[in-house]
């Protein structure tokens, strides 16, 4: 069986994983641009989207900024109706903060055009090359799946990133 150099075939996953990266935020910067949101609301959104609902507090420090600030993102996105506050059924003396089905929307499309560039990058490999590739994700996926707590199975289907029912269109409630 052949050697490998552990470290560099690291190094080199690592620097094609952020020109991909690079290359998928390029191509989708336009759509971000044309949302009148500022990074910490979209910070925001993300945060709630795979975490669900939170406290401010939980806002904060999952995006380690004090309780002001991230009460004035929570205002701003309850004002433009992507987020909603509700008593915490099982504390009535907690409001948490989730997604709308306005916001939910967004977030998947927004992440339905980053899967949109990646499939098509994807279909134009050689069949030998999406194989391996295929095997090394699902290896690292299992890896993290170890390492990282599951997804919460309430969250709606929406906001699952490996939900391939979303459209491309850009919500039109926003």
């Amino acid at each position: 069986m052949e050697s490998v150099d552990m470290p560099a075939a690291v190094q080199a996953a690592i620097a094609a994983q952020r020109a991909v990266y690079r290359r998928l935020l390029r191509a989708h910067m336009p759509e971000w641009i044309q949302l009148d949101l500022s990074m910490g609301q979209l910070k925001t959104l993300m945060a709630l989207a795979s975490q669900g609902p939170l406290t401010v507090s939980g806002v904060a420090e999952t995006l380690e900024v004090g309780k002001p600030a991230a009460s004035i993102l929570v205002d701003r996105l309850v004002q433009v109706g992507y987020v909603a506050r509700a008593e915490d059924r099982a504390d009535r003396r907690r409001t948490l903060v989730s997604l709308t089905p306005s916001g939910g929307d967004l977030v998947a499309w927004l992440r339905q055009g980053k899967a949109d560039h990646f499939a098509r990058w994807l279909t134009a490999m050689a069949p030998d090359d999406l194989a391996a590739l295929t095997r090394g994700m699902q290896a690292l996926a299992a890896i993290a799946e170890r390492d990282d707590p599951p997804l919460d199975p309430l969250l709606p289907a929406a906001l699952d990133p490996h939900d391939n029912t979303s459209t491309r269109e850009m919500p039109s409630d926003r």
